[in-house]
């Protein structure tokens, strides 16, 4: 009986200490806040909270007070436009005075700050600020959908080379949440192309419920619609393409790479030039005579095209994954892919089936042999 009471009492005594370790969400203050925007600056604060990046506040900077029982402790913003390294400012003892910095340069930043009550955003070089969206949280844990990016580190497992933002899902389907997340390998994403500022937040939103924190890799090539690859070499010069697409695999030097259809799925040229400029930079990559000024030579493993008739496998993205709770990988890629508001008018879905099934794939290079099971991308990779 004396044991048990003691062993009560300890239960009892642990309780506060076990409630006090499960810290609460922060909460969304934005609602209660004052914003004063700075002279000759256009757009309202309603402007950064209607959920839409084609709506934005741009100025000098933006100052912002806070309800009295409820001080700042997290800023999260997404930038329209060209991102800037920036700064926050508090008013303290009739001054302002820098509490916090992010120098990253990322489409959507999150920035811990210290229990504030007045604030200023400014950018840190003389520019204009433009902010799409804005949140302030109060005390407590960052929200699980507040995308704070990390830089990338270290070498990649897997490199996937998207033509443009969602073609990511709609091509290579469950690869990204399945690979990153349930799978834990380490996934870098890369475009070929340059995104407008609503793409770039867009594509940031469908990474990020894919399970990917660190920040993608942006494309350079001004965006063209053709069908040609010979067009699209002509408009961007196939010389800059394949050394940038060569950069890639040395920076991040992946094992596997997945990009698009020889054929550019539906014949698109951006699409076309992904795959062909990746065969290319295979041999690149790996010559050490080739632009040593791109990195260590590094030889590849694998690469895997979208819808290659050679080697094929077809991948599974509909068994439930434990990463998501339950979710299929083709439930993440349709969820990721509605992120994509701005494309909605094009008609394209994802879709595991038809002419271009995003779960097929052939190996048109390997290192290690032909794939045996025919159901991994890592097959025969230690």
């Amino acid at each position: 009986m004396k044991k048990a009471l003691l062993l009560m009492i300890l239960v009892l005594l642990c309780l506060p200490l076990a409630f006090a370790a499960v810290a609460e969400e922060a909460q969304d203050i934005t609602g209660r806040c004052e914003f004063i925007a700075a002279p000759a600056s256009q757009g309202r604060k309603a402007d950064m909270q209607d959920h839409s990046y084609l709506t934005y506040y741009t100025g000098k900077y933006l100052e912002i007070s806070t309800p009295e029982n409820a001080p700042c402790f997290g800023l999260y913003l997404c930038f329209a436009g060209r991102e800037a390294p920036y700064r926050v400012d508090a008013w303290q003892d009739g001054a302002w005075v820098t509490v916090a910095s992010d120098a990253r340069q990322y489409a959507n930043s999150f920035l811990p700050l210290p229990g504030i009550r007045r604030l200023r955003v400014v950018p840190d070089r003389n520019d204009t600020l433009s902010i799409a969206e804005i949140t302030l949280l109060g005390e407590g844990e960052k929200p699980e959908w507040v995308q704070d990016w990390k830089p990338w580190q270290g070498k990649a497992d897997l490199l996937v080379l998207s033509a443009h933002a969602d073609d990511e899902l709609l091509f290579f389907g469950g690869v990204i949440p399945y690979y990153t997340a349930q799978m834990q390998k380490h996934v870098i994403v890369c475009y070929l192309t340059d995104q407008t500022s609503c793409r770039r937040n867009e594509l940031l939103d469908g990474l990020w419920l894919c399970g990917v924190r660190e920040y993608p890799r942006m494309g350079v090539f001004k965006d063209i619609k053709n069908n040609s690859l010979g067009d699209s070499y002509g408009f961007w010069g196939e010389k800059p393409v394949v050394e940038y697409v060569t950069g890639l695999l040395r920076e991040y030097r992946p094992d596997v790479v997945v990009t698009h259809d020889k054929g550019g799925e539906y014949g698109h040229g951006a699409h076309r030039v992904c795959a062909d400029a990746m065969i290319k930079a295979i041999d690149r990559a790996a010559d050490g005579a080739y632009l040593p000024n791109l990195g260590e030579p590094w030889q590849i493993q694998k690469l895997y095209l979208h819808l290659y008739k050679q080697n094929t496998l077809t991948l599974d993205w509909r068994q439930p994954l434990s990463a998501f709770g339950g979710q299929t990988a083709f439930d993440v890629a349709k969820a990721a892919f509605d992120c994509h508001a701005s494309q909605r008018s094009n008609g394209l879905i994802v879709q595991d089936w038809g002419p271009h099934a995003n779960n097929v794939f052939g190996l048109y290079y390997s290192n290690v042999g032909l794939d045996d099971q025919g159901d991994d991308l890592f097959e025969h990779i230690p």
